[in-house]
């Protein structure tokens, strides 16, 4: 490539952060709801006109805070995940939440971009890389969670009754038999459940101790999870 385009992609790409940058601090200032072009277009010293050579709308700009929001989280978890690769599961397991949590709350608004309210009639555009960056996520879970498994103890875990329309969904990437999956679909959920309660101010009477009442969730759910690997362990002898 040519020095004069490498030197223009790489002025285009720091403007484009740079846009990001400002749109982010405004998601920080005053919700998603009312991120507006002109405001970071004005904030990043150009016009609302030029900020479209970049962003072309409000939903590309988004699309794309969406994305960075999902891969720096999953960058965060699957860090975690591999410098505790080879340590006890329940080691890994509170590595890995715990780098969940302490991303969602050094980047509060970010994260509720992606988790709290919905941005009022937005929708991630198709060719944006929304989905892949989401299920970034799923894969250092997966590993932690089920670490030390086998495929029989795996397949031992059941659907509970009410759950039997679940036996053919799946998730791309993530080769868990049917029951195993709906438990780490389980497993998340009460994990991100409590990031977002607390980011909400929602844990009364324990709003000041989300961090102390989330390590003991987690280290309960990691209790669970060995119990059950010792069930299905015997289950399917």
């Amino acid at each position: 490539m040519p020095v004069e385009g490498s030197v223009r992609d790489r002025r285009r790409a720091e403007t484009v952060q740079e846009i990001k940058n400002a749109a982010l601090g405004q998601l920080a200032e005053s919700g998603a709801g009312s991120l507006s072009l002109r405001a970071v277009a004005r904030s990043v010293g150009m016009t609302v006109q030029s900020l479209y050579h970049y962003f072309d709308s409000r939903d590309a700009l988004l699309t794309a805070l969406v994305a960075d929001v999902h891969h720096a989280l999953a960058d965060a978890v699957q860090a975690a995940a591999d410098a505790s690769r080879g340590r006890p599961p329940l080691t890994r397991r509170l590595a890995a939440t715990a780098a969940f949590r302490s991303w969602a709350t050094a980047n509060r608004s970010a994260f509720l971009l992606i988790y709290g309210t919905p941005v009022p009639g937005f929708a991630p555009l198709p060719e944006g890389d929304t989905g892949p960056a989401a299920l970034r996520l799923a894969a250092p879970f997966a590993e932690v969670v089920f670490d030390g498994w086998t495929p029989a103890q795996l397949a031992a875990v059941p659907l509970l009754p009410g759950g039997e329309s679940m036996e053919s969904l799946h998730l791309p990437g993530i080769a868990l038999p049917p029951g195993a999956l709906a438990y780490f679909i389980e497993l998340r959920a009460r994990m991100h459940g409590l990031v977002v309660l607390e980011l909400l101010g929602h844990l009364h009477p324990y709003n000041h101790h989300g961090g102390a009442l989330f390590a003991a969730a987690m280290h309960r759910m990691s209790e669970e999870t060995d119990a059950l690997a010792r069930q299905e362990s015997f289950a399917s002898r």
